[in-house]
């Protein structure tokens, strides 16, 4: 039996595994527990896991790896939820946190007002190869099925690709694998439909790749098309991003910031002989 806690980010949900104190999964082992552990009929159910370790830079080490079992740099969400948590067990205090992540130290400013919220200075973006891409792609149209989308890829943590539609009312799943899937993003890329309400108000949905299906909420994808939709003019510097489980506030800048609530569900046990995880 291991203890674990189930948070989430606006409906985008994680197991969270403490391994500050001692390796609780071995390496080895951690692609097939993820796997296991999320798999929603089977195991708990989520759409990753975070692991929690000791730092030598930060307050804390940050590691996320998606339900497929792959490790990602960043996830928008996830970082908040790490961050409450490791505040509310004493390893790191309140106010100004510093994470260490793959893709270097984060700051954060963590603060409690009657719900816990996290300020997440996210970075500063990447364009052309750097998303990475074969090529910048920026404006380019991809075709499924006869229907042209025009797509902006930026990496704001992790690669995505960025499509302004008039409606958020059809199916995105298949347009949303075509594109993650091409040639163009030897990586792989997650894809963002987004729908502009006004200049400070954006509708998104996200296909995230690694989970492979919609997800209800995608801190770094409401980042990317907060910033595709800036530097387009077609949305303000500060925006407020409604997925489907709630609105983060973005901010773009030189860095991108990114502010948001995070939820601590459960803490308890699971049997890891069950999952088929024998340690």
């Amino acid at each position: 039996m291991i203890r674990i806690t189930k948070m989430h980010g606006n409906g985008n949900d994680f197991i969270l595994v403490d391994e500050f104190k001692n390796e609780i999964i071995p390496e080895k082992l951690k692609p097939d527990f993820v796997k296991a552990i999320c798999h929603r009929r089977f195991g708990i159910g989520a759409d990753g896991v975070l692991f929690v370790q000791r730092s030598s830079v930060g307050d804390a080490k940050f590691r996320y790896f998606n339900s497929d079992g792959s490790e990602a740099e960043m996830c928008g969400n996830g970082i908040r939820c790490f961050c409450r948590y490791i505040v509310e067990e004493g390893y790191a205090k309140e106010g100004i946190v510093r994470v260490e992540t793959s893709v270097g130290v984060k700051e954060l400013e963590v603060w409690f007002d009657g719900r816990w919220w996290v300020k997440v200075d996210m970075g500063k973006p990447k364009f052309g190869r750097d998303v990475p891409a074969r090529e910048e792609v920026w404006g380019k149209v991809f075709e499924v099925n006869g229907r042209r989308f025009k797509v902006y890829a930026v990496n704001t943590g992790v690669p995505h690709a960025v499509i302004f539609v008039d409606s958020l009312d059809f199916d995105i799943i298949e347009p949303a694998r075509f594109i993650r899937y091409h040639e163009m993003f030897p990586e792989g890329i997650n894809v963002n439909f987004a729908k502009v309400v006004s200049k400070n108000r954006v509708l998104v949905r996200t296909y995230e790749r690694g989970v492979e299906d919609e997800t209800l909420s995608c801190g770094t994808g409401s980042c990317a098309v907060a910033v595709v939709g800036y530097k387009l003019g077609i949305l303000d510097r500060k925006v407020d991003v409604q997925t489907r489980g709630g609105i983060l506030k973005i901010e773009v800048g030189e860095s991108v910031y990114m502010t948001g609530t995070a939820s601590r569900i459960l803490d308890g046990e699971v049997n890891l002989s069950e999952l088929g995880i024998n340690l």
